[in-house]
């Protein structure tokens, strides 16, 4: 078994704390005492309550620096760092020309580590180049980007690429409806005359096998919201009152360690044509003053979660970077601020945020997708793992030298907001969650008949299937 102090003193050296070392002092030469004998007996059942052995050097050690409060105190924290991990997030994303070279570097490394997912599936275990291929006519597997998609008299013209060279392709109706340019894919078929007759397509996906929803041993939870858009005069702000009462005086609610906000964090300024006449508040920074002053109410071991969305005020293009200094110094230390996408890990639980602005692109661009098929989308996305797969469409993508909207790894919850729907389901052992937004319907919004969905937070209890969900209205 590992040694307590060993591992005690490493943790509390980087808290800036230290044991002391003064060989025999006061505590250890008066060990005889009856209550030093049942404090250091404390210490030694609470040690292997654990599942520590320590040996008596180090129980003196103990001793000396406050006994069984001290122990206790230095495991606490040492466990609360443990709680949870910012697995993926950028303060700010390396800056380029946005010229065709950046554009091209950044395409490359997203064709790289989706090829090395497809890879990991049986039917693309061994792709060779097309240039390779067209050399050699007959069955065979690559992978390659859908550079045009286009309806033809027999079924479906493809035009793939990698990064040896490109190839026209013909694939019947059932294969080619489903493919959309950018996509990247494993292609089995026929080269012939230096053309690829489709038999099977292989998007990297989810792989079944692998993917069972998890359940964690915890009595923690964690509370979902997004799109508060604190800021605009239809914020509910009443409503939002009312869930930070809940979290404060609730059973339940004092069981949620950690809360997520998807983005849209404030209303912001300029964001669509007459929004001045939507406003609460025309000042950005007072927005967010302000829903630093909801957050601060909260308690400080609540650990608070947020991401930027499209009306907060970082660049439009994504990723998105966190927010400013100037604005994250304005929320409590319990706040911490991530960019767009991010992944995290809650006590295991392992989490992927994004705010959502591609789903306009999937109802562009896929046959009967609606706001209310945000789910669908939701497996789109996964299925091509890939945050934003589209290029030149509505998501402005900023050319980063890595291609940070990759899916590279499966979370165990996928969570979007942005189209203000709610909606929760599973797929393939990942719980999906469309967050609720916090805002009422704007006049922007009845002009282009959506109603929002408002005022839902969605529980996740770690050690309970899928999602329970309340409703502030």
């Amino acid at each position: 078994m590992v040694r307590i102090l060993r591992n005690l003193r490493l943790y509390l050296r980087k808290q800036g704390l230290r044991l002391k070392n003064q060989g025999q002092s006061e505590c250890s030469r008066s060990r005889r005492g009856w209550i030093h004998m049942d404090e250091r007996r404390r210490v030694l059942d609470y040690l292997w309550k654990k599942g520590i052995v320590a040996t008596p050097d180090e129980v003196d050690e103990i001793m000396r620096n406050g006994g069984i409060n001290f122990l206790i105190e230095g495991m606490n924290r040492r466990e609360e760092v443990k709680r949870f991990e910012i697995i993926k997030s950028r303060e700010y994303f390396e800056g380029t020309t946005g010229k065709s070279e950046s554009f091209r570097r950044l395409f490359q490394d997203r064709f790289v580590k989706i090829k090395k997912i497809l890879q990991s599936r049986v039917s693309v275990s061994s792709p060779v180049d097309i240039e390779f291929a067209k050399m050699h006519e007959g069955e065979t597997t690559v992978v390659a980007m859908v550079r045009d998609v286009r309806t033809s008299r027999y079924g479906y013209v493809l035009e793939l690429e990698d990064l040896t060279g490109s190839v026209i392709a013909y694939a019947d109706q059932a294969i080619g409806e489903t493919l959309l340019p950018d996509d990247i894919i494993g292609v089995r078929g026929n080269f012939k005359n230096g053309k690829l007759y489709v038999k099977e397509v292989t998007y990297p996906g989810v792989d079944n096998a692998q993917k069972k929803e998890k359940i964690i041993e915890s009595e923690s939870a964690i509370a979902f919201i997004s799109d508060t858009h604190v800021g605009s005069r239809m914020f509910l702000q009443e409503h939002f009152m009312r869930f930070l009462e809940w979290l404060k005086n609730s059973e339940s609610g004092r069981k949620v360690r950690y809360i997520i906000i998807n983005g849209d964090l404030v209303d912001g300024i300029g964001i669509y044509p007459g929004q001045e006449k939507d406003l609460e508040m025309d000042d950005i920074y007072e927005q967010y003053s302000k829903l630093a002053d909801l957050l601060n109410l909260l308690n400080n071991e609540i650990n608070i979660f947020l991401i930027p969305g499209n009306h907060d005020l970082v660049r439009i293009a994504e990723p998105q970077p966190v927010l400013p200094r100037e604005i994250r110094s304005m929320f409590n230390d319990n706040v911490r601020f991530l960019s767009n996408p991010s992944y995290i890990s809650i006590e295991g639980m392992k989490i992927l945020l994004y705010h959502g602005m591609s789903l306009n692109d999937l109802m562009d661009l896929i046959r009967g997708m609606k706001y209310d098929n945000v789910l669908k989308m939701m497996e789109e996305l996964l299925k091509r793992r890939h945050l934003a797969p589209f290029y030149g469409r509505n998501v402005p993508i900023a050319p980063t030298p890595e291609d940070f909207m990759v899916i590279e790894e499966v979370p165990d919850i996928f969570v979007t907001g942005h189209i203000h729907v709610h909606r929760t389901g599973i797929y393939h052992g990942v719980l999906l969650l469309n967050a609720s937004t916090w805002q009422k319907q704007t006049d922007y919004q009845r002009m282009h008949n959506f109603v929002p969905d408002p005022c839902k937070v969605t529980i996740k209890f770690l050690n309970k299937p899928g999602f329970s969900v309340l409703d502030f209205k």
